[in-house]
């Protein structure tokens, strides 16, 4: 099947200062041929929207984010992708947005059950002490071919001097990359034959002369094709170990990988007493138990919650702005309305209204610079440079303001969001995943939340003693131990004794999905996670075992469960007797 390749340049600075950096496909050549490629690529994070598909292709927006850290004149990013895209400049902000939005968010209530020795006012824990339950550069075809490559465009898209290219012979491709300064590595070269193969173009960027690394933003593909697809094979040649990608669809369903697992964590392992500290870890402990090729779904449902976030009330209005008669004013007003404050509006910022090099000499950062502008202006405003308020306010719309008002109208258009997470190293990116609908699937909340019964019987313990009992939001219980020191009191979550749930897999289920239905389940741990959570109720309460069904049905109600406590520890001090 012909699938849509998108890579990510996330671009991460080495530990020397000097390193080259790159992303994409290419990059710059190492300092010497037996070194590594000088990248070191720790996560990926896509944004694609996607129209239904009409005669086997749909139209799609992919916005893709690039972090890089390095000299900007050595900058390059080369993805593959099906078909002409027309290229556009996207916003950061999209991305904190998305993920702040529909990151996992693990949540604790914790009660008393029964009557305490010590009773007093109810003692909860909580996220937050308690919780609830509860101006684009467009592509334009039809350059003509140089050497035997179609360049279909060549000019600058936001910060990038960006070209769309395409050849039908490998040898004639990885010669116009060199001779326009993309390094060809040997896994590039080996990968260059195989997507040329599969009919792919190609997008390539570099930084336009006088633009700053700061400026560079996530970059935006419209296209059309069969659906999306993360080409992994081509993130293998410069990932770490572990690389987390975090993939976001707009569409009119669930999207589900086609030909990737998705997975269902072991809630049981959920450091619940920390609201999920440890969740990052479980899934990629999970991922690992899948084979590698699995992604987990983090929230599924509607998007219009999102859309509200990405722009003010109001927008971002410019009028004001585009007629400041000097600097001060134009600063002012940039913070009066309240313009994110991110490292593209800095770096517009010194180019239109610079921070002196007088400044610079004396460590002032360009952040505190335009912070308390009025303050430094006194002394440098002799021989300040002339400030073009409206280019000012030209250049802020078309990298900030428009980029946000184009991604609030694409989170209007489409009704659902998906996010899917994986961890995956670069020896599993042997396989491009690819993502379809399945509007059978049910909706995934960002909350999970579970409560925690402290289990003080009829005055059998007090609050620093007794067991506390988590029930899961799919019905499970685990019985924990109080810490011999009375932790439970000041530090609920320290000191408990979780080692037979710990042993226990990552991975509940896995399973391969299809466009309708659950799909077939290749890999099912729940028999394996049941008896780990027998042994630590034994641990506990020896003889319980109330751990599978739900609060009703299969084991111990509540009060049921508290009683039991306070008759065990009756029946163990008559023995003692």
């Amino acid at each position: 099947m012909k699938a849509i390749a998108i890579a990510l340049g996330l671009l991460v600075a080495l530990a020397s200062p000097e390193v080259r950096a790159c992303g994409g496909l290419f990059c710059n050549p190492p300092p010497s041929p037996t070194d590594p490629p000088p990248v070191a690529q720790t996560g990926e994070n896509v944004l694609f929207a996607v129209d239904p598909v009409v005669d086997g292709a749909s139209n799609m927006e992919a916005h893709i984010q690039i972090f890089y850290t390095g000299p900007a004149d050595r900058f390059s990013w080369v993805v593959p992708v099906d078909g002409f895209p027309t290229l556009d400049v996207g916003s950061d902000r999209v991305f904190a947005v998305l993920d702040a939005g529909t990151r996992p968010r693990f949540t604790f209530t914790l009660h008393d059950e029964g009557v305490c020795k010590d009773d007093r006012s109810t003692f909860g824990v909580g996220s937050s002490g308690s919780a609830k339950k509860n101006d684009s550069g467009s592509a334009q075809a039809g350059d003509p071919a140089d050497d035997g490559v179609t360049v279909a465009f060549r000019g600058s898209v936001g910060p990038f001097d960006a070209a769309v290219i395409k050849a039908n012979d490998p040898a004639a491709l990885k010669a116009w990359l060199t001779d326009n300064r993309y390094f060809v590595s040997e896994k590039a070269d080996k990968l260059i034959d195989a997507y040329v193969l599969e009919g792919k173009s190609f997008v390539a960027l570099k930084l336009l002369s006088g633009k700053d690394v700061k400026e560079i933003q996530p970059i935006v593909l419209r296209f059309s094709g069969p659906g999306p697809c993360v080409p992994l094979r081509l993130t293998a040649i410069a990932a770490t170990d572990d690389l987390k990608v975090n993939l976001w669809v707009l569409s009119r369903a669930r999207v589900v990988p086609s030909n990737y697992l998705e997975m269902k964590l072991n809630e049981a392992r959920i450091d619940w007493f920390q609201q999920g500290r440890n969740y990052e870890a479980l899934l990629k402990e999970a991922a690992d138990d899948a084979g590698g090729n699995a992604f987990a779904a983090e929230y599924v449902g509607p998007s219009s919650m999102l859309q509200p976030m990405l722009l003010p009330a109001g927008g971002y209005p410019l009028d004001t702005l585009r007629k400041a008669p000097s600097p001060p004013e134009a600063v002012a007003e940039v913070i009066r309305i309240r313009l994110p404050f991110d490292d593209t509006l800095l770096g517009i910022l010194e180019r239109h209204i610079p921070l002196p090099q007088s400044l610079k000499d004396r460590g002032v950062q360009p952040r505190v610079f335009y912070a308390q502008f009025r303050s430094f202006w006194p002394t440098i405003s002799q021989g300040y440079p002339r400030l073009d308020a409206a280019a000012l306010a030209k250049e802020i719309d078309a990298a900030i303001v428009q980029p946000l008002v184009r991604a609030e109208a694409l989170f209007g258009r489409y009704p659902k969001l998906t996010r899917l997470a994986t961890f995956i190293s670069p020896s599993e990116m042997n396989v491009d995943p690819v993502f379809v609908e399945n509007p059978t699937l049910p909706d995934i909340p960002t909350e999970r939340h579970a409560d925690g019964y402290r289990a003080c019987g009829a005055r059998a313990y007090n609050r620093c003693e007794a067991p506390i009992r988590i029930e899961l939001p799919d019905g499970k219980r685990v019985w924990f131990k109080a810490p011999a020191e009375g932790g439970w009191c000041d530090a609920p979550s320290v000191g408990y004794d979780r080692d037979a749930v710990d042993q226990t897999p990552a991975l509940a289920i896995a399973w391969q999905r299809d466009q309708s239905g659950d799909g077939v389940v290749r890999m099912d741990n729940s028999s394996k996670i049941a008896s780990g959570i027998d042994d630590q109720n034994d641990s506990v309460i020896p003889g319980c075992s109330c751990t599978i069904g739900s609060r009703s049905s299969t084991g111990m109600a509540p009060f049921g469960a508290a009683l039991a406590v306070a008759a065990f520890v009756l029946v163990r001090r008559r023995r003692r007797r």
